[in-house]
């Protein structure tokens, strides 16, 4: 899967993704819609990771990398959450709810000499509570985890 892919492919519908939610975004342990809005100094998209990119055998291992990538290049504190999502639910979720059916892009932006399975939300507006809340139903009680190895 790695040798074909280059920044900018699309993240196949079938995939998911894992968001990095702040304890500011998931009070209590409860990832809010807040967690998917772009703030003023994103220049591209949502940073998100792509979880099939890390070629893991299940949920628990992409858990696990995901935990040791966010280590190695945030602050995590312990109330920090992940959010996995299912790309096409996300997409066809905004499509059909939007006023506009926006199609928003879900694509991979590996970070040169860093994390390669970094990955951006495009087509995004700042400030769309609408969209963020949205995004936050595609979310499954299941699919809220710890950012923090224990």
């Amino acid at each position: 899967m790695i040798g074909y892919l280059v920044k900018g492919d699309t993240i196949p519908d079938s995939d998911n993704i894992a968001r990095f939610c702040k304890p500011t975004t998931a009070p209590n342990g409860v990832i809010t819609a807040m967690a998917f809005m772009l703030r003023e100094n994103d220049e591209g998209g949502l940073s998100v990771n792509w979880l099939e990119f890390l070629n893991c055998s299940n949920r628990d291992q992409e858990i696990r990398e995901i935990q040791k990538i966010y280590s190695e290049s945030l602050s995590v504190s312990k109330n920090a959450r992940i959010a996995i999502l299912n790309v096409g639910e996300i997409r066809y979720i905004v499509r059909s709810e939007t006023h506009d059916h926006r199609n928003i892009e879900l694509l991979h932006e590996p970070i040169p000499d860093g994390d390669q399975s970094h990955s951006e939300i495009h087509n995004l507006e700042q400030d769309n509570e609408f969209i963020a809340e949205l995004i936050l139903e595609v979310l499954r009680d299941n699919d809220n985890h710890p950012a923090r190895s224990m």
